[in-house]
Protein backbone atom coordinates (compact mmCIF):
# COMPACT_ATOMS: atom_id res chain seq x y z
CA UNK A 1 0.00 0.00 0.00
CA UNK A 2 0.79 3.75 -0.18
CA UNK A 3 2.69 5.26 2.77
CA UNK A 4 1.58 9.03 2.88
CA UNK A 5 5.17 10.56 3.05
CA UNK A 6 6.81 12.43 0.62
CA UNK A 7 9.65 10.81 -1.63
CA UNK A 8 12.59 12.55 -3.71
CA UNK A 9 11.82 12.07 -7.40
CA UNK A 10 13.67 12.61 -10.49
CA UNK A 11 13.80 16.15 -12.11
CA UNK A 12 11.45 17.72 -14.35
CA UNK A 13 12.00 17.54 -17.55
CA UNK A 14 13.34 15.52 -20.58
CA UNK A 15 14.68 11.88 -20.43
CA UNK A 16 17.32 11.20 -17.97
CA UNK A 17 20.91 9.13 -19.39
CA UNK A 18 23.00 10.60 -16.32
CA UNK A 19 24.50 8.38 -13.77
CA UNK A 20 23.25 8.20 -10.21
CA UNK A 21 20.48 7.51 -8.24
CA UNK A 22 17.07 8.30 -9.04
CA UNK A 23 14.17 8.28 -6.59
CA UNK A 24 10.67 7.62 -8.31
CA UNK A 25 7.45 6.97 -6.14
CA UNK A 26 8.99 4.26 -4.06
CA UNK A 27 11.41 2.77 -6.20
CA UNK A 28 15.11 3.28 -6.41
CA UNK A 29 16.76 2.98 -9.69
CA UNK A 30 20.78 4.07 -11.07
CA UNK A 31 20.86 4.87 -14.63
CA UNK A 32 23.94 4.02 -16.59
CA UNK A 33 26.41 6.29 -17.92
CA UNK A 34 25.59 7.64 -21.57
CA UNK A 35 28.54 6.79 -24.06
CA UNK A 36 27.46 6.43 -27.25
CA UNK A 37 24.78 5.79 -29.19
CA UNK A 38 23.55 3.32 -27.29
CA UNK A 39 25.26 3.24 -23.68
CA UNK A 40 22.35 4.65 -21.73
CA UNK A 41 18.79 3.34 -21.05
CA UNK A 42 15.94 5.49 -21.72
CA UNK A 43 14.61 7.42 -18.67
CA UNK A 44 11.70 9.74 -19.13
CA UNK A 45 10.84 11.44 -15.63
CA UNK A 46 7.83 13.49 -17.54
CA UNK A 47 6.57 9.69 -17.36
CA UNK A 48 6.40 9.49 -13.24
CA UNK A 49 2.62 11.12 -13.48
CA UNK A 50 1.96 8.52 -15.77
CA UNK A 51 3.21 5.78 -13.84
CA UNK A 52 1.65 7.53 -10.53
CA UNK A 53 -2.16 7.09 -11.82
CA UNK A 54 -1.17 3.41 -13.36
CA UNK A 55 -0.48 2.37 -9.64
CA UNK A 56 -3.79 4.50 -8.27
CA UNK A 57 -5.41 2.18 -10.75
CA UNK A 58 -4.34 -1.07 -10.36
CA UNK A 59 -4.79 -0.31 -6.40
CA UNK A 60 -8.30 0.88 -7.38
CA UNK A 61 -10.02 -0.80 -9.99
CA UNK A 62 -9.35 -4.63 -9.09
CA UNK A 63 -11.01 -6.95 -6.36
CA UNK A 64 -8.59 -6.37 -3.09
CA UNK A 65 -8.53 -10.10 -3.35
CA UNK A 66 -7.46 -10.39 -6.97
CA UNK A 67 -3.05 -11.47 -7.12
CA UNK A 68 -2.29 -9.85 -9.95
CA UNK A 69 -0.17 -10.99 -12.85
CA UNK A 70 1.21 -8.13 -14.66
CA UNK A 71 3.09 -7.68 -18.02
CA UNK A 72 5.56 -4.85 -18.67
CA UNK A 73 6.81 -5.75 -22.46
CA UNK A 74 8.65 -2.59 -22.59
CA UNK A 75 9.82 -1.90 -19.47
CA UNK A 76 13.48 -0.29 -20.25
CA UNK A 77 14.66 0.93 -16.43
CA UNK A 78 12.25 -1.09 -14.99
CA UNK A 79 10.93 1.65 -12.65
CA UNK A 80 7.12 0.58 -13.88
CA UNK A 81 7.94 -2.76 -12.57
CA UNK A 82 9.08 -1.68 -9.53
CA UNK A 83 6.55 0.59 -8.77
CA UNK A 84 4.13 -1.87 -9.40
CA UNK A 85 4.91 -4.58 -6.97
CA UNK A 86 5.97 -1.64 -4.18
CA UNK A 87 3.51 0.31 -4.63
CA UNK A 88 0.35 -1.71 -4.92
CA UNK A 89 -0.92 -4.37 -2.51
CA UNK A 90 -2.42 -7.08 -4.59
CA UNK A 91 0.17 -7.82 -7.53
CA UNK A 92 1.62 -10.77 -7.20
CA UNK A 93 4.24 -10.92 -10.12
CA UNK A 94 5.52 -8.91 -12.52
CA UNK A 95 7.27 -10.19 -16.05
CA UNK A 96 9.11 -7.56 -17.13
CA UNK A 97 10.53 -7.18 -20.59
CA UNK A 98 12.85 -4.92 -23.32
CA UNK A 99 14.20 -5.97 -26.47
CA UNK A 100 17.86 -4.90 -25.88
CA UNK A 101 20.37 -5.80 -23.81
CA UNK A 102 21.10 -2.49 -21.94
CA UNK A 103 17.88 -1.76 -20.62
CA UNK A 104 17.42 -5.36 -19.48
CA UNK A 105 20.65 -5.34 -17.52
CA UNK A 106 19.59 -2.18 -16.21
CA UNK A 107 16.17 -3.30 -15.19
CA UNK A 108 17.47 -6.40 -13.34
CA UNK A 109 20.26 -4.29 -11.47
CA UNK A 110 16.79 -2.04 -10.45
CA UNK A 111 15.17 -5.35 -9.26
CA UNK A 112 17.78 -6.29 -7.10
CA UNK A 113 18.46 -2.21 -5.77
CA UNK A 114 14.47 -2.55 -4.43
CA UNK A 115 15.25 -6.33 -3.19
CA UNK A 116 12.47 -7.38 -4.83
CA UNK A 117 13.98 -10.42 -7.16
CA UNK A 118 11.56 -12.89 -6.08
CA UNK A 119 8.47 -11.09 -7.95
CA UNK A 120 10.13 -9.56 -10.41
CA UNK A 121 11.38 -11.44 -13.29
CA UNK A 122 13.50 -9.90 -16.23
CA UNK A 123 13.52 -11.24 -19.73
CA UNK A 124 15.04 -10.01 -22.85
CA UNK A 125 12.20 -10.40 -25.57
CA UNK A 126 10.63 -8.38 -28.15
CA UNK A 127 7.28 -7.20 -27.19
CA UNK A 128 4.92 -9.04 -29.91
CA UNK A 129 7.17 -11.54 -29.16
CA UNK A 130 6.77 -12.29 -25.79
CA UNK A 131 3.06 -11.83 -25.16
CA UNK A 132 2.72 -14.36 -28.00
CA UNK A 133 4.18 -16.35 -26.12
CA UNK A 134 1.87 -16.31 -22.98
CA UNK A 135 -1.37 -16.58 -24.61
CA UNK A 136 -2.59 -19.23 -22.33
CA UNK A 137 -0.75 -18.29 -19.29
CA UNK A 138 -2.20 -15.09 -19.55
CA UNK A 139 -2.14 -11.55 -17.22
CA UNK A 140 -4.37 -9.97 -15.60
CA UNK A 141 -2.77 -6.47 -16.62
CA UNK A 142 -0.65 -5.74 -19.49
CA UNK A 143 1.00 -2.20 -19.65
CA UNK A 144 1.97 -1.22 -22.94
CA UNK A 145 4.16 1.98 -22.88
CA UNK A 146 5.99 2.29 -26.30
CA UNK A 147 7.57 5.19 -27.81
CA UNK A 148 4.83 6.13 -30.18
CA UNK A 149 1.64 4.03 -30.98
CA UNK A 150 0.92 1.15 -29.02
CA UNK A 151 -1.80 0.08 -31.97
CA UNK A 152 1.17 -2.88 -33.12
CA UNK A 153 1.12 -4.27 -30.00
CA UNK A 154 -2.75 -4.34 -29.64
CA UNK A 155 -3.30 -7.89 -30.96
CA UNK A 156 -0.50 -9.95 -29.37
CA UNK A 157 -1.95 -7.76 -25.69
CA UNK A 158 -5.39 -9.05 -26.64
CA UNK A 159 -4.37 -12.50 -26.67
CA UNK A 160 -2.42 -12.67 -23.73
CA UNK A 161 -4.74 -10.98 -21.23
CA UNK A 162 -6.98 -12.91 -18.94
CA UNK A 163 -10.73 -12.61 -19.41
CA UNK A 164 -11.64 -9.26 -17.23
CA UNK A 165 -8.13 -8.47 -17.29
CA UNK A 166 -7.12 -4.73 -18.42
CA UNK A 167 -4.55 -3.46 -20.96
CA UNK A 168 -2.93 -0.20 -20.18
CA UNK A 169 -1.71 1.71 -23.09
CA UNK A 170 -0.01 5.03 -23.54
CA UNK A 171 0.26 6.59 -26.73
CA UNK A 172 2.80 9.43 -27.52
CA UNK A 173 2.21 9.80 -31.21
CA UNK A 174 -0.10 13.34 -30.77
CA UNK A 175 -0.04 14.62 -33.99
CA UNK A 176 -1.94 11.88 -35.84
CA UNK A 177 -4.61 11.43 -33.28
CA UNK A 178 -5.09 14.62 -33.08
CA UNK A 179 -5.59 15.15 -36.48
CA UNK A 180 -2.22 17.17 -37.34
CA UNK A 181 -1.10 13.89 -39.86
CA UNK A 182 -4.60 12.57 -41.03
CA UNK A 183 -2.92 9.91 -43.07
CA UNK A 184 -0.37 8.18 -40.68
CA UNK A 185 -3.93 8.28 -37.96
CA UNK A 186 -5.95 6.23 -40.97
CA UNK A 187 -2.16 3.92 -41.61
CA UNK A 188 -1.93 3.38 -37.67
CA UNK A 189 -5.47 3.35 -36.19
CA UNK A 190 -7.69 2.31 -38.98
CA UNK A 191 -9.48 5.79 -37.56
CA UNK A 192 -9.96 8.75 -39.81
CA UNK A 193 -9.51 11.59 -37.39
CA UNK A 194 -11.35 15.03 -37.16
CA UNK A 195 -9.06 17.80 -36.18
CA UNK A 196 -10.93 20.15 -33.66
CA UNK A 197 -10.37 22.27 -30.17
CA UNK A 198 -11.25 19.21 -28.23
CA UNK A 199 -8.43 17.14 -29.94
CA UNK A 200 -7.29 15.41 -26.66
CA UNK A 201 -10.48 13.95 -26.15
CA UNK A 202 -10.46 12.68 -29.86
CA UNK A 203 -6.85 11.05 -29.37
CA UNK A 204 -8.30 9.24 -26.41
CA UNK A 205 -11.61 8.08 -28.42
CA UNK A 206 -9.71 7.56 -31.42
CA UNK A 207 -7.14 4.97 -29.25
CA UNK A 208 -10.26 3.41 -27.87
CA UNK A 209 -11.58 2.52 -30.98
CA UNK A 210 -8.84 1.06 -32.32
CA UNK A 211 -8.46 -1.42 -29.00
CA UNK A 212 -11.91 -2.28 -29.41
CA UNK A 213 -12.56 -2.78 -33.25
CA UNK A 214 -9.44 -4.98 -32.77
CA UNK A 215 -10.82 -6.79 -29.61
CA UNK A 216 -13.75 -7.51 -31.96
CA UNK A 217 -12.04 -9.58 -34.71
CA UNK A 218 -10.92 -11.57 -31.73
CA UNK A 219 -14.42 -12.10 -30.21
CA UNK A 220 -13.24 -9.96 -27.20
CA UNK A 221 -14.96 -7.01 -25.89
CA UNK A 222 -13.30 -3.83 -24.56
CA UNK A 223 -15.03 -1.20 -22.53
CA UNK A 224 -12.40 1.80 -20.94
CA UNK A 225 -12.14 1.35 -17.52
CA UNK A 226 -9.92 4.87 -17.16
CA UNK A 227 -8.31 6.96 -19.42
CA UNK A 228 -6.27 10.91 -19.31
CA UNK A 229 -4.39 13.08 -21.71
CA UNK A 230 -1.75 14.15 -19.64
CA UNK A 231 1.80 16.31 -21.09
CA UNK A 232 2.66 14.70 -24.40
CA UNK A 233 0.34 11.43 -24.31
CA UNK A 234 -2.97 10.21 -24.42
CA UNK A 235 -3.41 6.75 -22.06
CA UNK A 236 -6.35 4.12 -21.91
CA UNK A 237 -7.22 1.30 -19.45
CA UNK A 238 -9.40 -1.30 -21.16
CA UNK A 239 -10.93 -4.37 -19.60
CA UNK A 240 -11.00 -6.72 -21.69
CA UNK A 241 -14.29 -9.47 -22.04
CA UNK A 242 -14.55 -12.77 -23.55
CA UNK A 243 -17.13 -13.80 -25.95
CA UNK A 244 -18.89 -12.63 -29.09
CA UNK A 245 -21.78 -11.23 -27.64
CA UNK A 246 -18.88 -8.90 -24.94
CA UNK A 247 -17.45 -8.17 -28.56
CA UNK A 248 -20.86 -7.08 -30.40
CA UNK A 249 -21.81 -4.84 -27.13
CA UNK A 250 -18.46 -3.15 -27.32
CA UNK A 251 -19.10 -2.53 -30.90
CA UNK A 252 -22.55 -1.00 -30.42
CA UNK A 253 -19.66 1.71 -28.61
CA UNK A 254 -18.27 2.22 -31.57
CA UNK A 255 -19.32 5.46 -34.30
CA UNK A 256 -18.79 8.64 -35.95
CA UNK A 257 -18.53 12.49 -35.06
CA UNK A 258 -19.78 15.47 -37.34
CA UNK A 259 -17.96 18.31 -36.37
CA UNK A 260 -18.71 21.64 -37.93
CA UNK A 261 -16.00 23.86 -37.41
CA UNK A 262 -18.30 27.17 -38.11
CA UNK A 263 -20.28 27.17 -35.01
CA UNK A 264 -18.19 24.45 -33.35
CA UNK A 265 -21.52 21.73 -33.11
CA UNK A 266 -20.76 18.39 -32.69
CA UNK A 267 -22.93 15.57 -33.03
CA UNK A 268 -22.70 11.41 -33.27
CA UNK A 269 -23.79 8.67 -35.30
CA UNK A 270 -23.95 4.96 -34.55
CA UNK A 271 -24.22 4.14 -38.26
CA UNK A 272 -22.99 5.55 -41.36
CA UNK A 273 -25.46 6.10 -43.74
CA UNK A 274 -26.58 8.21 -41.24
CA UNK A 275 -24.00 10.86 -41.36
CA UNK A 276 -24.03 14.36 -42.30
CA UNK A 277 -21.94 16.54 -44.52
CA UNK A 278 -23.88 19.79 -43.86
CA UNK A 279 -24.66 21.57 -40.32
CA UNK A 280 -28.12 21.50 -39.58
CA UNK A 281 -27.66 24.16 -37.86
CA UNK A 282 -25.76 26.96 -39.63
CA UNK A 283 -25.11 24.71 -43.17
CA UNK A 284 -21.63 24.79 -43.21
CA UNK A 285 -19.22 21.56 -44.25
CA UNK A 286 -19.09 19.02 -41.82
CA UNK A 287 -16.06 17.50 -41.19
CA UNK A 288 -16.82 13.51 -40.12
CA UNK A 289 -14.14 11.25 -38.61
CA UNK A 290 -14.14 7.55 -36.79
CA UNK A 291 -15.04 4.71 -36.24
CA UNK A 292 -14.49 6.23 -33.02
CA UNK A 293 -15.31 5.10 -28.93
CA UNK A 294 -18.25 6.82 -28.29
CA UNK A 295 -19.26 5.26 -24.93
CA UNK A 296 -17.75 5.92 -21.55
CA UNK A 297 -14.27 6.81 -21.23
CA UNK A 298 -14.40 6.36 -17.22
CA UNK A 299 -15.74 3.66 -14.53
CA UNK A 300 -17.19 5.71 -11.88
CA UNK A 301 -16.22 3.07 -8.97
CA UNK A 302 -12.43 2.97 -10.36
CA UNK A 303 -12.38 6.62 -10.83
CA UNK A 304 -13.51 7.13 -6.86
CA UNK A 305 -11.25 4.45 -5.97
CA UNK A 306 -8.52 6.23 -7.53
CA UNK A 307 -9.67 9.83 -5.67
CA UNK A 308 -9.55 7.41 -2.34
CA UNK A 309 -6.30 6.30 -2.55
CA UNK A 310 -4.42 9.50 -4.07
CA UNK A 311 -3.79 11.19 -0.26
CA UNK A 312 -1.27 8.05 -0.15
CA UNK A 313 0.74 8.58 -3.07
CA UNK A 314 4.41 9.28 -3.08
CA UNK A 315 4.58 11.72 -6.23
CA UNK A 316 6.20 15.42 -7.29
CA UNK A 317 2.94 15.92 -9.06
CA UNK A 318 0.55 15.11 -6.14
CA UNK A 319 -1.74 18.23 -6.69
CA UNK A 320 -1.90 17.90 -10.31
CA UNK A 321 -3.36 14.35 -10.29
CA UNK A 322 -5.68 15.33 -7.45
CA UNK A 323 -7.25 18.28 -9.73
CA UNK A 324 -6.96 15.71 -12.79
CA UNK A 325 -8.70 13.57 -10.77
CA UNK A 326 -11.59 15.77 -9.21
CA UNK A 327 -11.99 16.96 -12.60
CA UNK A 328 -12.79 13.60 -14.18
CA UNK A 329 -14.78 12.61 -11.11
CA UNK A 330 -17.23 15.91 -12.21
CA UNK A 331 -17.17 15.38 -16.01
CA UNK A 332 -17.30 11.55 -16.17
CA UNK A 333 -20.84 11.24 -16.37
CA UNK A 334 -21.57 14.60 -19.14
CA UNK A 335 -21.78 14.57 -22.64
CA UNK A 336 -18.79 13.96 -24.75
CA UNK A 337 -16.67 16.18 -26.66
CA UNK A 338 -16.13 18.70 -24.33
CA UNK A 339 -15.82 22.84 -26.06
CA UNK A 340 -13.65 25.62 -24.61
CA UNK A 341 -13.80 28.63 -23.80
CA UNK A 342 -10.98 30.08 -25.68
CA UNK A 343 -12.32 28.21 -29.40
CA UNK A 344 -16.01 29.74 -28.37
CA UNK A 345 -14.90 32.99 -28.03
CA UNK A 346 -12.82 33.33 -31.26
CA UNK A 347 -15.70 32.21 -33.22
CA UNK A 348 -17.76 34.81 -31.85
CA UNK A 349 -14.76 37.56 -31.61
CA UNK A 350 -15.39 37.99 -27.97
CA UNK A 351 -13.50 38.05 -25.35
CA UNK A 352 -13.43 34.76 -23.50
CA UNK A 353 -15.49 34.61 -20.35
CA UNK A 354 -14.08 33.61 -16.85
CA UNK A 355 -14.87 29.66 -16.98
CA UNK A 356 -16.32 29.49 -13.52
CA UNK A 357 -19.56 32.08 -15.13
CA UNK A 358 -19.77 29.79 -17.82
CA UNK A 359 -20.32 26.63 -15.69
CA UNK A 360 -22.37 28.67 -13.08
CA UNK A 361 -24.96 30.38 -16.26
CA UNK A 362 -25.14 27.44 -17.82
CA UNK A 363 -26.38 25.38 -14.98
CA UNK A 364 -28.68 28.22 -14.03
CA UNK A 365 -30.22 27.52 -17.44
CA UNK A 366 -31.12 24.18 -16.33
CA UNK A 367 -28.14 22.31 -18.33
CA UNK A 368 -25.30 20.22 -17.25
CA UNK A 369 -22.32 21.97 -17.21
CA UNK A 370 -18.89 20.98 -15.74
CA UNK A 371 -15.02 21.03 -16.37
CA UNK A 372 -12.58 19.10 -18.23
CA UNK A 373 -9.36 17.86 -17.21
CA UNK A 374 -8.49 17.40 -20.67
CA UNK A 375 -8.36 21.32 -21.09
CA UNK A 376 -7.97 24.22 -18.09
CA UNK A 377 -10.31 26.31 -20.15
CA UNK A 378 -12.99 23.43 -21.42
CA UNK A 379 -16.40 22.44 -19.86
CA UNK A 380 -18.65 19.65 -20.75
CA UNK A 381 -22.50 20.47 -21.21
CA UNK A 382 -25.21 18.88 -22.73
CA UNK A 383 -26.56 22.50 -24.18
CA UNK A 384 -26.82 22.96 -27.53
CA UNK A 385 -24.47 25.49 -29.63
CA UNK A 386 -27.19 27.82 -30.04
CA UNK A 387 -27.63 27.94 -26.40
CA UNK A 388 -24.04 27.88 -25.31
CA UNK A 389 -23.14 31.02 -27.93
CA UNK A 390 -26.17 32.63 -26.51
CA UNK A 391 -24.73 32.70 -22.57
CA UNK A 392 -20.81 33.69 -24.27
CA UNK A 393 -22.58 36.55 -25.71
CA UNK A 394 -24.73 37.91 -22.69
CA UNK A 395 -21.70 37.12 -20.23
CA UNK A 396 -19.36 39.21 -22.85
CA UNK A 397 -21.76 42.66 -22.58
CA UNK A 398 -21.45 41.95 -18.64
CA UNK A 399 -17.40 42.31 -19.37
Amino acid sequence: MFEPKTAKSAKSGGSSRGTGEVVEGRARLILPPHVGGKSGVFFNPKMGMNRDIAMLFALSHFFPSRQLRVCDPMTASGVRAVRYVLETSNVLHVLASDSESNPVETARRTVDLNGLAGRISVVQSEANLLLLNHVTERFDLVDLDPFGSPAPYFENTLRATLDGGVIAATATDMGPLTGARAPACIRRYGVRPVRSEFEKEMAIRILAGCLVMIGGKLELGVEIAFSHASDHYARIYGKVSKGRRSANLSAKSLGFLEYCPECLRRNTQTKLESVRTSCVDCGGSVRVGGPIWLGSIWDPQTVQGMIDHTPGLQSSRLSEIQNILTCIGEEQTSSPFHYRTDAFSKRLGCRPPALKQVLATLQEAGFDATRTHFSPSGFRTNAPCRDIASIFQALTKEL
